[in-house]
């Protein structure tokens, strides 16, 4: 599992080394939580943090034939190595310090990649440096292959086949979610997982029957409707239920439904089926087309899931104020310890991006908020009362 990830010169964060800068500029530092939140303005690089983490995820497992593999199930697609760099300029380096766990054993991984020319046909990284648990190791005389992983390290394909498992069993859950049909297709289902855009989430939901239950329980209670099974000509198809009206189907239920039903299915699976099993999943945006009063409930959801996955991590994408809301009520209630939740800020200005933690308190308040953020209510307000006295 990985602990912690250190790093810069990965899209819009800015390179330490490049044009020979000072190094004292601090690395970007991500340390995971069971429940892991990125909160920031658009465009500020939010999904450049839990891209890189999941690339590096694929990169220890060798899922490709570069160092950071540039398909890995879901994610924003990378032509080239270039395009992972600062403005794609070549003359970056980016730089990785990796803590992690294999069984009972820690170790660090320290690269710098680079590109050492453009004028080659294979753009693929070449590392500068790779220091394994603070040793230097061999560095390879071309383009690194097949991972991430030193060649020469003890044990490297038990290592490598242990982050394969993780990337396995991991979820990325991109920002916007597939309608979800009414007749699930289980001849058509390949693996156990919900894909990119929600996919399987229906399949999922009709063969395990408590978490259907435990899926419509959830929805009865804060959404004000239940789900239900309808069989028609040998076909079992999924319909929304409303108090004592009639069987609506899934399909004609508002977009903010299908938006929230693969994530609340994945939220829950991970709560009732995968206590000992390590994953690392991504959600983007799950307040999406929906309601306020289910965004803070979206924050019981998570936290209910990190609290039963014990080795699991949901890193969550969010502009959801109730979401936030809701998790530091709850640890001002106990029900979750600040250790359990990472909260970081993502800024953009004009040198680039940057990460910055969040730290939370036994009382659920931050030692520092960024200015601005979620004061637009506020500010609002404000506006609205001026105008009012100005009119009378």
């Amino acid at each position: 599992m990985i602990r912690s990830l250190h790093f810069d010169g990965f899209r819009s964060f800015p390179s330490r080394r490049q044009y020979a800068r000072s190094q004292s500029q601090p690395f970007q530092v991500l340390e995971l939580a069971p429940l892991t939140l990125l909160v920031g303005r658009n465009n500020s690089g939010k999904t450049s943090v839990a891209e890189l983490l999941y690339r590096v995820l694929a990169g220890l497992a060798g899922a490709g034939k570069e160092a950071l593999p540039l398909s890995v199930s879901g994610l924003p697609a990378a032509a080239s190595f270039q395009d992972l760099l600062p403005a794609r300029d070549a003359n970056a380096f980016l730089e990785l310090n990796i803590k992690f766990q294999v069984k009972d054993c820690q170790h660090r991984l320290e690269e710098i990649l680079y590109l050492p020319s453009l004028m080659q046909d294979d753009l693929r990284p070449w590392a500068r440096s790779i220091q394994w648990d603070g040793q230097d190791s061999l560095v390879p005389e071309g383009p690194l292959e097949q991972g991430l992983l030193p060649p020469e390290i003890p044990d490297r394909a038990a290592v490598q086949e242990a982050f394969s498992k993780l990337l396995r069993s991991s979820v990325w859950l991109g920002p916007l979610r597939e309608p979800v049909p009414e007749i699930p297709q289980r001849k058509a289902r390949q693996q156990n997982q919900i894909g990119p855009a929600g996919q399987n989430a229906i399949e999922l939901l009709s063969e395990d029957d408590e978490l259907f239950k435990t899926v419509s329980d959830w929805l009865r209670e804060h959404a004000g409707f239940s789900l239900r099974w309808e069989k028609n000509l040998d076909l079992w198809r999924m319909n929304t239920v409303r108090g004592t009206a009639r069987n609506i189907s899934i399909t004609q239920a508002g977009a903010g439904i299908h938006q929230l039903l693969p994530i609340l299915t994945l939220a829950k699976w991970r709560q009732l089926r995968c206590g000992d099993v390590q994953f690392i999943d991504v959600v983007q945006q799950p307040e999406l087309h929906l309601h306020d009063a289910l965004q803070s409930a979206l924050g019981d959801m998570f936290i209910d899931a990190a609290l039963a996955a014990g080795q699991g991590v949901t890193v969550v994408e969010t502009h959801a104020e109730g979401l936030l809301l809701r998790v530091r009520r709850r640890i001002a209630e106990g029900k979750i310890k600040p250790g359990q939740v990472g909260l970081y800020y993502v800024d953009d200005n004009h040198s680039g991006s940057s990460l910055r933690r969040i730290d939370l308190r036994e009382d659920g308040e931050v030692d520092w908020w960024p200015e601005g953020v979620f004061l637009e209510s506020f500010e609002e307000v404000k506006a609205l009362r001026q105008a009012q006295r100005r009119r009378s």
